[in-house]
C-alpha cells in the first residue's frame, strides 16, 4: 500500500491523533491514502469515529507492539 501522507501521532494523547489527522487530510486528494500511527488507546475508538463523521473511509485498522496503525481513505 502506498501512502501520500503518514500522520505520526505516536506518543500524543487523546485529542491530538484526531487533530493531526484532521489537519493531515486537507492535504490529499479524493482517493488517497493517509496512514496514522498513534499509541493512545483511545484512538482505537476516535480514529475510525473521526473517519466515519468526516465521511472519509477506514481501510484497515491494526495494532501491533503498542502501535495502532489506521489507514484512511479521502473522500
Amino acid at each position: 500500500m502506498e501512502f501520500a501522507k503518514t500522520v505520526d501521532a505516536k506518543g500524543k494523547k487523546c485529542p491530538m491523533p484526531v487533530l493531526l489527522a484532521s489537519r493531515g487530510i486537507k492535504d490529499l486528494a479524493p482517493g488517497d491514502l493517509m496512514l496514522i500511527e498513534a499509541t493512545d488507546n483511545g484512538s482505537k475508538s476516535d480514529i475510525p469515529s473521526w473517519a466515519r463523521d468526516t465521511g472519509n473511509e477506514l481501510v484497515e485498522a491494526s495494532t501491533s507492539d503498542g502501535v495502532h496503525r489506521y489507514v484512511i481513505r479521502r473522500k
